[in-house]
């Protein structure tokens, strides 16, 4: 079975780790599997890639071909966009064109795209094509817009042969839109059984995420920093890139130099794990919580602020974390409450792990396996 998996890019992001997590397990599992991206990048993929996935790579920014613009080919998508009701979206017929071409080049059995406005232009692009379409969504959009897409992504979805989210509050919302949607649970490789190494007499809080609005780094930092005199033994990591970089680092020399260090991108967030003491999410939204299933699995206590299912079902509350209603002096005090009490931090790092049980990698593939059974004529290998 010959499956094409389409996204932006492959620069670091729970997303993009996603793709890689299922092409590696599918080549695995015996698939042909090709992972097509569209957006330039001057280094290679963030994560390992079995050597067996294709890569593939549209170049684009560019104009479409002759051959890719022919009149034939792009008909389809033409009636498509139209009985859909989203002919708006012809100003992206360069890169719509592009893309089912490229797609196309790959002889699929099965498309799997991944982010919300990519699967937008897959959909838009494989019409009439018989091929079929899994979207992968990755946030929670009870709570994301994508604005002037909206319409169109609703639209489109109604067509794919399934809509995949991450948790069945999203899958949910994706029903009630009219989608045939399935929530399956991040596949995600759970870390090698290590001894943790402790830095001397520090103690670590650590955070990965895209610094970017919606994880709210500032916020995290003016938290840890409120409280920073009163425990002078700890440091807060900040793991990541985005654009918020420049002023986070602004705020850190101005509010605890010397005690929040941003440490950059990191392809292995088991190493920035090994040997915290806590893991803080500070983010208002999540569709998963990749780093947050990784801190837990590596017996680091979570710490994480309430924004929907996803994450409160990820973390127990009082069993291996604490969910923080309200903004940054609540999460100060969780901190403070957690900083303070070696006996209950030790209390919910020893029920962490029990993530790789509750949201499996085995279960996950599991679920994905039967989910390609159903939308294609081929049994699952």
């Amino acid at each position: 079975m010959r499956i094409t998996l389409v996204i932006g890019g492959l620069t670091g992001g729970g997303a993009e780790r996603v793709c890689v997590n299922l092409a590696n397990a599918w080549v695995a599992r015996g698939r042909q599997v090709t992972i097509l991206t569209y957006a330039r990048s001057l280094v290679g993929p963030a994560y390992a890639i079995d050597p067996k996935v294709e890569l593939r790579d549209i170049g684009w920014p560019r104009r479409a071909s002759d051959k890719e613009l022919d009149p034939v080919s792009i008909a389809p998508v033409l009636r498509g966009l139209e009985r859909a009701g989203c002919f708006d979206l012809i100003e992206e017929i360069n890169i719509i064109a592009i893309l089912r071409h490229a797609i196309l080049e790959t002889s699929p059995d099965l498309v799997v795209s991944h982010i919300d406005m990519t699967n937008v232009r897959v959909l838009a692009a494989m019409h009439e094509t018989a091929v079929p379409i899994i979207a992968c969504e990755h946030t929670d959009l009870n709570q994301i817009s994508l604005g002037r897409w909206q319409r169109a992504r609703r639209a489109l979805y109604f067509q794919a042969n399934a809509v995949v989210a991450p948790h069945a509050s999203i899958a949910e919302w994706l029903r009630q839109g009219g989608a045939t949607a399935y929530a399956i649970p991040n596949p995600l490789v759970p870390p090698l059984p290590t001894q943790f190494d402790r830095n001397g007499n520090r103690r670590r809080i650590v955070t990965l995420g895209r610094l970017s609005e919606e994880k709210r780094p500032a916020l995290l930092v003016r938290a840890f920093a409120s409280i920073a005199g009163d425990f002078p033994e700890w440091d807060l990591e900040i793991y990541g890139m985005g654009s918020l970089q420049e002023p986070l680092a602004g705020l850190v020399e101005e509010l605890a130099p010397g005690r929040i260090h941003l440490r950059g991108f990191v392809r292995d967030a088991y190493a920035a794990l090994n040997g915290a003491d806590l893991f803080v999410s500070s983010s208002w939204v999540e569709g998963f919580g990749n780093a947050i299933w990784e801190a837990l699995a590596c017996g680091v206590p979570v710490v994480a602020m309430e924004c929907g299912p996803p994450v409160s079902s990820l973390v127990r509350d009082g069993v291996d974390g604490l969910i923080v209603r309200g903004d940054t002096p609540e999460l100060a005090s969780t901190l403070a409450s957690l900083m303070n009490d070696h006996a209950r931090r030790e209390g919910l790092a020893a029920r962490a792990p029990e993530v790789v049980t509750r949201y499996s990698l085995e279960s996950s593939l599991n679920a994905w396996d039967a989910l390609i059974k159903r939308v294609s004529s081929y049994p699952s290998n």
